[in-house]
């Protein structure tokens, strides 16, 4: 597993050379889309019920691993804090407490909580060629999410299901299409949670965690990304949150009956489609048609197009190699670990 993680990582530096790449689209920081071609599969296929079993067998190895990583112990370290280290230590998706409040005198205490999720960027319910493994660390990322029930519409994975794969996986006809799915540059999302306008505030950051250096190329895109955000946590962007908590809805209890699932499905997608037009490019699929050939998205999000390298990786070293971009890094000695701290019917 440590040898697929850290062919993660080398996957997500060339699929932007260029740092600022993660600054290009304020409204979506730290995203590209990413062309594939596939199909849309039906939940009760063998390939999506074998995708769910797999991903429950390998899904503790893969947040060890992701901790273990020079690399990922310090982007994780930047978004999740210690306490969330160690839970990725153990096995276990960052739930973290960043605030304990109480409303008055008498009332329970009520703890904010910083939640993040591992999901898939190509969706568990699209086909992949023979060969591909939907599951690989190179298809996932962690996403700050919220529990179930709660308000969702400030939801990054939600919002990215409910303004672009949603509408383009609704009625898409049964054969192999073009879908654009959205990659996160960073293993975690967001990857910071507060602003850093100077290299010099993120290397001070990083020390006072007691992470192991960066890269350059990954300093430079968190600096893109704060830029994006005007230096400030991310947020989903105000207008989108309606379609963003429609998408969070179909799971609640109320919609767990066929027909109101359905009816909800159809009515997100036809709300949502509208928006995805203005990040998509012509020859995407909305609810089973393709846009025109010459549609001019409003919004420049920058596309990807190449084929997923999702291959089980030859095992080479019980550790994954330490590599560091600039001498500043190379000299520096490690830094101390902390202690433990579609078609309708289609899940996504």
């Amino acid at each position: 597993m440590v040898e697929a993680v850290d062919q993660m990582f080398r996957q997500l530096e060339a699929l932007a050379p260029d740092p600022n790449v993660a600054g290009a689209c304020p409204e979506l920081p730290g995203i590209v889309l990413h062309r594939i071609t596939g199909r849309v599969l039906d939940p009760q296929d063998p390939r999506y019920l074998d995708a769910i079993s797999g991903y429950q067998s390998m899904h503790d190895d893969f947040l060890k691993a992701l901790a273990a990583h020079p690399i990922g112990r310090a982007l994780a370290l930047l978004a999740v804090g210690p306490d969330g280290v160690a839970l990725l230590e153990a096995g276990r998706t960052p739930n973290t407490v960043t605030g304990i409040s109480r409303a008055g005198p008498g009332h329970a205490i009520r703890s904010a909580r910083q939640v993040y999720n591992c999901h898939h960027v190509v969706p568990k319910s699209v086909s992949l060629a023979q060969g591909q493994n939907i599951n690989h660390p190179g298809n996932l990322v962690l996403a700050k999410t919220l529990r179930r029930g709660r308000d969702q519409s400030e939801n990054p994975h939600h919002f990215w299901h409910g303004l672009l794969l949603h509408p383009q996986l609704h009625r898409a006809p049964p054969h192999e299409i073009p879908i654009y799915v959205v990659r996160p540059l960073f293993p975690f999302y967001p990857p910071v949670n507060q602003g850093f306008r100077t290299v010099e505030e993120l290397r001070a950051k990083l020390k006072q965690l007691g992470a192991p250096p960066l890269p350059e190329m990954w300093e430079k895109r968190i600096l893109a990304f704060s830029v994006a955000t005007r230096h400030r946590p991310y947020r989903v962007p105000e207008r989108y949150q309606q379609i963003t908590q429609m998408f969070g809805n179909l799971f609640t209890s109320e919609k767990r009956d066929d027909a109101a699932q359905l009816a909800a499905r159809a009515d997100l997608a036809n709300r949502a489609a509208a928006y995805a037009a203005e990040f998509l490019p012509g020859g995407a699929y909305l609810n089973g048609q393709p846009l025109p050939t010459n549609h001019q998205p409003k919004h420049q999000l920058p596309i990807i197009d190449r084929d997923p390298d999702l291959r089980p990786v030859a095992k080479t070293a019980k550790t994954p190699v330490r590599r560091q971009a600039t001498g500043r890094t190379r000299a520096r000695s490690q830094a101390p670990k902390p202690q433990p701290t579609q078609t309708p019917g289609v899940k996504i």
